[in-house]
């Protein structure tokens, strides 16, 4: 596996604009994973969480007061999604980190990561100060809401069928450089970028 040591190494080929969606569950590594690929190919790093946050002070609200505001009008989150699609229509160049992304940026590469939960719940808990037993019944009762609406919303049956992404990585099996190289590799065979001299 080639190494990330000498990132300069990965030549984006310009004629190519590229759209990279990162899905995943909490504690996948998402952001991590999406800050790293931006900032090596020197693209633009989105997130649907920030936008919630750019929402609620357009609002004038705290983030807790927003997502209370979210969890009694669905318009809001219809809102976040519309921004979400109309940010892919117009830009290139750009890797957005979010749940529904690859869903509304249809023409963007889409990776996936996955890794066991026992991992990702510990993840979450170590990085938010919290017992295990906390942060998983609040990541069951979160996910347990997000599947609910994404089938009522948008029809969605299952967020975690691989047949929606072009490329899965785990992120168990793999540190975050051998993540990041997996994904710089996937991106060479498509054109994308092209792979540093050995």
């Amino acid at each position: 596996m080639v190494s990330l040591k000498n990132t300069s190494s990965w030549c984006i080929l310009k004629e190519f604009m590229a759209k990279i969606t990162i899905f995943g569950l909490a504690g996948t590594g998402k952001s991590s994973t999406a800050k790293r690929l931006a900032d090596i190919l020197g693209y633009e790093f989105k997130s649907s969480g920030n936008m919630f946050r750019e929402m609620a002070a357009e609002a004038n609200m705290t983030l807790n007061e927003f997502e209370k505001v979210c969890q009694e009008d669905p318009n809001y989150d219809k809102m976040l999604d519309a921004r979400v699609g109309e940010y892919g229509k117009t830009h290139d160049n750009f890797i957005f980190e979010s749940r529904l992304a690859w869903y509304y940026i249809p023409d963007s590469f889409k990776v996936m990561l996955v890794c066991g939960e026992t991992e990702r719940i510990q993840r979450v808990a170590e990085r938010e100060n919290k017992t295990f037993e906390q942060v998983q019944n609040e990541t069951l009762e979160r996910e347990g809401s997000i599947y609910k609406r994404f089938k009522e919303y948008y029809d969605i049956d299952n967020i975690n069928d691989t047949s929606h992404y072009n490329l899965i990585v785990d992120t168990q099996k793999n540190n975050l450089e051998e993540v990041v190289t997996l994904i710089l590799a996937a991106l060479a065979e498509r054109g994308i970028v092209t792979t540093p001299q050995k």
